[in-house]
């Protein structure tokens, strides 16, 4: 099993979200460290608020969509229970060719909403991976640990982990970042890996560290009393008033994302999606992600469960004054704006089209004039050239189709 290294950067896909959401992160903590303040609770609350009001405007689009949907569903409704029960191919693309056309009337496509949700799930993967990986993104934060490190001796390094056979000052790259793995309690347990000894924890090497580092980093993750490096279900030791602060996270996460939840049900009853097929669906989800939410929450770290608490928040009110702001959009206004934008398209691709056809006339002219220019050449070259030009035709390729012209003029120059 590969080791997870929480302080080294995810790549793939998700990759230059991530290095863009990490940089805004930074320039956060870097503001508050500016007034003396650390405390990663304060950023991830302001981070998740600043990327939240960034995607504003891809929600609103969303929902801009689903009002329109409110109006074309009835029409779409209607033209399924006209070929209910034809079933022979004729029958099912005149349906489709039906339903295109009412997304033209609209000026909108079937995929109007998948695009929004598609552009918004890589940001918001990244934004987890940002979160679970803070010093991956935050340079400063991942100074303070190595800071620490670098502070320790052979003797101290090999008493607090495991597998470690080099002093703190020449530690790779990699151990490094399991170090701080293990510190801020996300290192692997698969064999090899860096961990915490049995009995250890991040206090016991705070208290023989740098003594600036550890008392930034003590304050760190530090959030109202909280351990934001711990889950709930691991407070249940800590103490009857710090279980239940614990408890608020979870529960206020859940919460949060209901009310939302609720709002987004009550726009689309407003606009009448409530007649929509998938209704019952979208309201069975409305109320199994609030739960996903809380349980998330009680597992995972304290600081997840902050952005998770924090988004639910953020999109409850963005919710508030989504709904204020759609009342007051005529659904004609969005359906004359995906017109205008439709025809602007439409335009472009005939554009496109009428340049293709002039290059594709311009080389068969020119084709044309070369064979009909060679008085010199010979009854069986000019065999030769159409039969190679046959041979061409059947590829579907730009220079087929101009031998096909070639082809015919010189059995009409003959």
């Amino acid at each position: 099993m590969e080791n997870f290294l929480i302080a080294t950067q995810t790549g793939g896909i998700l990759k230059p979200f991530a290095w863009i959401l990490g940089k805004i992160l930074e320039v956060i903590y870097d503001g508050f460290a500016f007034f003396g303040i650390y405390n990663i609770g304060l950023c991830i609350i302001i981070f998740t608020l600043v990327v939240r009001l960034l995607m504003t405007p891809m929600t609103i689009k969303q929902q801009k969509f689903q009002k329109l949907n409110s109006v074309m569903t009835p029409e779409i409704q209607a033209i399924q229970k006209k070929y209910k029960d034809k079933k022979d191919q004729q029958s099912q693309m005149a349906q489709q060719e039906e339903i295109k056309a009412v997304y033209d009337k609209y000026g909108t496509s079937p995929t109007g909403s998948c695009l929004q949700l598609l552009i918004q799930m890589p940001i918001l993967f990244a934004l987890y991976r940002v979160i679970m990986n803070i010093p991956a993104y935050v340079q400063p934060v991942k100074e303070l640990y190595v800071k620490v490190l670098n502070g320790l001796s052979l003797e101290q390094m090999q008493q607090f982990f495991t597998n470690i056979k080099t002093p703190g000052n020449k530690l790779s790259s990699s151990q490094i970042n399991s170090c701080i793995d293990a510190m801020t309690g996300y290192a692997s347990r698969s064999k090899g890996n860096v961990t915490l000894t049995k009995g250890t924890e991040l206090n016991d090497i705070l208290a023989v560290a740098d003594k600036g580092a550890a008392s930034k980093i003590d304050s760190l993750n530090d959030f109202f009393g909280l351990n934001l490096g711990m889950s709930p279900s691991a407070m249940f030791n800590a103490g009857m008033i710090t279980l239940i602060a614990a408890l608020v996270i979870p529960v206020l996460s859940g919460l949060f994302q209901l009310l939302s939840s609720q709002l987004m049900m009550k726009l689309n009853k407003t606009a009448g999606a409530q007649d929509n097929p998938m209704a019952g669906s979208m309201k069975i989800m409305n109320y199994m992600m609030p739960l996903m939410s809380v349980y998330m929450c009680w597992i995972l770290s304290a600081g997840l469960g902050l952005y998770w608490m924090a988004g639910s928040l953020i999109m409850m009110l963005q919710q508030v004054f989504i709904n204020l702001y759609m009342k007051r959009i005529d659904v004609n206004d969005i359906i004359e704006a995906n017109r205008e934008k439709a025809e602007k398209k439409a335009e472009k691709r005939k554009e496109k089209q009428g340049i293709y056809r002039e290059r594709v006339l311009e080389a068969s002219k020119a084709n044309t004039r070369n064979v009909t220019g060679s008085s010199s050449m010979s009854a069986e070259e000019k065999e030769e050239k159409i039969r190679k030009a046959k041979e061409a035709a059947g590829n579907g390729s730009l220079s087929s189709k101009v031998n096909m012209v070639k082809d015919y003029n010189e059995k009409n120059s003959k």
